[in-house]
């Protein structure tokens, strides 16, 4: 009992600096694309005055076209930008606790914490494809776990799925989600699928949810 008490301390301590390093790569990725959009803002401040003045920065005299301005960075869109950022580092950080939670499941009874995809979308596990405990997962089948996978973009889109796609960009589609996928087109895919390709698919979900069950042998 020590020894497992032992091993989760160590594999939480471990999930927290994981945390932390990311937490930094977002920050200091944030703090680069902020200096860069300044830099470029105060070059175009510099091009614009020389266009309107009849003078550039070093003195000289500079044609007096007049530009167009749109393309210069506001306030606006810095906010926007660190708002988006912010957003991906608590996206982030949700997903690590998440994995935390679920990385101490040992019992089948045990209830899964669902984590958000790359859109923020977190799916419910009293209605859809996620399951609700361990035992759930374990015995997941095929159909669930093909749309499990696609939901965290764990498989690559298919051509079909890339259609409906292009469809809703388009707005020829009010919305597309991959759980509204009709069941028989995902037994159509399926059908390309190895017993292989299943057993590494289940593991790459176990993995991305942090959970500790796997199929087939040797596997990490």
């Amino acid at each position: 009992m020590s020894d497992e008490l032992s091993k989760l301390k160590t594999q939480v301590e471990e999930l927290q600096q994981l945390v932390k390093k990311q937490n930094l790569l977002i920050s200091k990725t944030g703090q680069s694309v902020l200096e860069l959009q300044v830099a470029k803002q105060k070059s175009d401040v510099e091009d614009f005055d020389s266009q309107y003045t009849g003078f550039n920065k070093k003195g000289k005299s500079g044609s007096a076209v007049h530009d167009d301005t749109t393309n210069f960075a506001t306030n606006e869109d810095l906010v926007q930008l660190v708002g988006e950022l912010q957003g991906q580092l608590e996206s982030i950080e949700e997903r690590s606790i998440r994995r935390l939670v679920n990385s101490t499941k040992v019992d089948k009874k045990d209830y899964l914490a669902p984590l958000p995809n790359s859109d923020g979308e977190t799916p419910k596990t009293t209605e859809g494809f996620f399951p609700r405990s361990l035992g759930d997962f374990e015995t997941v089948s095929d159909v669930d776990l093909f749309r499990l996978a696609k939901f965290y973009e764990l498989l690559a889109p298919s051509l079909k799925e890339q259609e409906k796609f292009d469809d809703y960009l388009e707005g020829k589609l009010d919305n597309f989600h991959v759980g509204d996928l009709p069941e028989a087109d995902i037994k159509k895919e399926l059908e390309n699928f190895s017993p292989d390709q299943l057993i590494e698919t289940f593991n790459d979900v176990a993995r991305f949810l942090g959970v500790k069950s796997r199929r087939g042998t040797d596997i990490w």
